[in-house]
């Protein structure tokens, strides 16, 4: 990895992608494997984001019911009622840890795709498809944020964070995946991101 891909973690933010209890919880309607058992690593590493005074982005999906707003492959199941991140429901809340104490998140501001602050430097923003880049104002906040480098978390790797991660090269940020704190990451996938420069780091390393 050259000085042009290298993170900056001076200018980086933290993207937390889809942790939301449908995807996380065992009980959730979609959970993913492996989700639950990196909380406690993901909250450690929201909080030093936080110490640190740099910048956290939760990115959720919120399916009206019925699923009019839903990603194609999704929609037929979502029509005959099945139940996932449904606004106001558990489900669609972010898991618990994750938030700073007592936020909530603000669905219909979300739906609106207007960024949610929960402070100085932490937000919520809505993703509509599999990318947190794709038809969202991420890339514009974080540049208002002064963000050169992200350091990708969260799930589901097949979709979201694949997505989500190239896309963030391609708008030449400087990316970190934080291998330990993503669902269904394999060796082959770290492989894969190294050959687009992309640093493959562990959550208690990424800042050193």
């Amino acid at each position: 990895m050259d000085s042009m891909t290298m993170p900056d973690m001076g200018a980086c933010a933290l993207v937390i992608v889809d942790m939301q209890n449908d995807f996380v919880l065992p009980e959730g309607s979609m959970t993913t494997p492996g989700a639950a058992e990196f909380v406690p690593a993901l909250t450690r590493l929201t909080e030093r984001f936080r110490d640190k005074r740099q910048p956290v982005i939760h990115v959720v999906r919120l399916y009206e019911p019925g699923g009019g707003n839903a990603d194609l492959c999704r929609r037929e199941r979502l029509a005959t009622g099945e139940q996932l991140v449904i606004p106001g429901t558990k489900g669609a809340r972010i898991a618990q840890g994750l938030l700073p104490k007592g936020a909530q998140l603000d669905e219909a501001l979300l739906l609106e795709g207007r960024p949610q602050p929960l402070g100085e430097q932490e937000f919520v923003i809505y993703k509509p498809r599999w990318s947190a880049f794709f038809e969202t104002r991420l890339h514009n906040l974080l540049q208002d944020l002064g963000v050169n480098s992200v350091a990708v978390a969260g799930t589901w790797y097949p979709n979201c964070i694949h997505a989500t991660i190239y896309d963030a090269a391609a708008l030449d940020y400087r990316v970190a995946a934080v291998r330990d704190c993503i669902a269904g990451i394999t060796d082959k996938d770290c492989s894969d991101l190294e050959r687009i420069s992309v640093r493959i780091v562990e959550s208690g390393k990424l800042f050193q």
